[in-house]
């Protein structure tokens, strides 16, 4: 019998902010889990190179999960700030057009009264 193929991706090529931060979590759990395994066997210094490396690897991920979640918020606050430049833009254009307009109208209404 053929064995089936698993449809399932892992996304493990760009993960999330969120998903950086849980396998900071994941990796000191771990930490703490191989340094007593081994402080349990009686090997205090490999539980501590065990635990330095498990830490290292949280310290990344938790460093990517905060600099990926930064861009995001900066990326956003910017296309905010242009979107609202831009509506600003168009409503002060809009104002000084209808100015402009109403400033026509009422040069034109006095020049014909005050022409004879």
């Amino acid at each position: 019998m053929p064995t089936l193929a698993s449809s399932v991706q892992s996304n493990t090529n760009k993960p999330s902010a969120k998903g950086e931060m849980k396998q900071s979590g994941k990796e000191a759990k771990n930490a703490g889990k191989s340094l007593g395994k081994n402080v349990k066997k009686g090997d205090v210094a490999e539980g501590g190179k065990e635990f330095g490396k498990h830490t290292a690897n949280s310290a990344k991920h938790a460093a990517k999960g905060t600099a990926k979640g930064t861009k995001t918020a900066a990326k956003k606050t910017g296309n905010a700030a242009s979107t609202t430049a831009k509506k600003t833009g168009n409503a002060a254009g809009t104002a000084a057009k209808k100015t402009g307009n109403a400033a026509k109208k009422t040069g034109s209404t006095v020049k014909k009264s005050v022409t004879p």
